[in-house]
């Protein structure tokens, strides 16, 4: 048998294996994603993963196998709807359809504290920040309000809106009592705008400089995940112990520069009220407060508008590969003072007594002119 033979033999078998490693490969990477597709009515929207990942609707996401997400689709004219989404198992695509309600012209205010402060915010399955806290644009009806703070159970309670009006809660959340064996993990990331992950599920984002807090866990190991656009994944495992709190600080490195340059940026824009519709050079993006990702570097125009209040418009630079922080102070529009209409009658004319003289001697002459008349006859 020739060498030659033999040479082609060997790297015919070689290319054989290497194609069949491959083969192996690729179903096992696509084993570990899931994918969440979203449609909406009206269709020309914009849906959230996790409070960050924006895109235009229609629109499927790929994302980490078994375990939960949040969705938030916005469309201009429409109330925001938010929902949480189990992503199935490896490989498989989980629908979600989501129809929006026109916004009311008129919408009522919340006006929430909390005993203690610094209590994470879930309203209607949205995370908004901590307390205390002015959320405006809510909806008139009903609304589920959820509040979390490491060391204290969570406290959930229904309320109600009323257009026009302004809502105030203050609920005093319960300690952990000695017996609950529970434990809680506080995150905080610098820069903020960071969604968190806990065991794949995602738990909220690093809106403020106040803690992120994952609580009502059991004793045990957890994984963190902190995501940022354009920084580098941070990853940490938490060990929970009953009665104390885990805290992370998630100091987030800038992905580094590759042969293709990141020309883009992101922008979390907040506002006081939080719920303001969010316009980056006239397109509508979203509510408050909401981390804007892909961002071309340069100069953009934020507008935050919401019923009751005056425009707020701020001009602001994006760098490529950071994160900017873009918080508005938003002030009621001034009532307007009906205007006061005075009416008065118009002057009565003075009689004059000249004028009653004259009737009197008329009078007086025609009764004279009658007497002489009767003379006469």
């Amino acid at each position: 048998m020739s060498r030659n033979f033999l040479n082609i033999r060997l790297w015919f078998i070689t290319a054989i294996l290497i194609i069949g490693i491959t083969a192996c490969m690729v179903p096992a990477a696509a084993e570990s994603v899931s994918y969440i597709q979203v449609s909406a009515s009206p269709s020309d929207g914009s849906v959230c993963l996790d409070h960050w990942n924006c895109q235009p609707t229609p629109v499927t996401f790929a994302t980490t196998s078994n375990s939960y997400h949040s969705i938030s689709v916005y469309h201009d004219g429409y109330q925001m709807s938010t929902q949480t989404v189990y992503a199935n198992d490896p490989g498989m695509t989980t629908t979600v359809s989501v129809t929006l309600v026109a916004n009311s012209p008129l919408t009522g205010t919340l006006d929430l504290s909390s005993r203690p402060t610094n209590a994470d915010i879930w309203l209607d399955g949205r995370y908004y920040g901590t307390t205390p806290l002015v959320i405006g644009g809510l909806s008139d009806g009903d609304h589920s309000l959820t509040l979390k703070r490491a060391s204290y159970y969570d406290f959930t309670e229904p309320f109600t809106i009323v257009a026009g009006q302004i809502s105030t809660l203050s609920p005093a959340m319960s300690a952990y009592t000695s017996s609950s064996g529970y434990g809680d993990i506080e995150i905080q990331s610098n820069p903020v705008g960071a969604a968190v992950y806990v065991n794949n599920n995602y738990v909220g984002t690093t809106i403020s400089s106040t803690p992120l807090y994952a609580t009502q866990l059991s004793p045990g190991s957890y994984t963190v995940r902190v995501t940022l656009a354009n920084y580098q994944p941070y990853t940490e495992t938490a060990i929970v112990k009953p009665g104390a709190v885990y805290n992370i600080q998630a100091n987030m490195a800038l992905v580094t520069s590759g042969a293709a340059t990141d020309t883009t940026g992101q922008i979390t824009v907040r506002s006081n009220p939080s719920g303001a519709n969010i316009y980056l050079d006239n397109a509508y993006r979203g509510l408050t407060p909401l981390t804007l990702v892909g961002i071309q570097k340069g100069s953009h125009t934020i507008l935050l508008k919401m019923n009751g209040y005056q425009d707020w418009q701020s001009v602001m630079t994006v760098a490529a590969g950071s994160s900017t922080d873009v918080s508005g102070m938003l002030s009621p529009s001034p009532t307007p003072v009906p205007t006061t209409y005075v009416s008065q009658l118009a002057p009565t004319a003075a009689k004059s007594p000249l004028s009653l003289f004259s009737i009197i001697s008329a009078i007086g002459i025609c009764g004279g002119a009658a007497i002489l008349y009767r003379k006469r006859e």
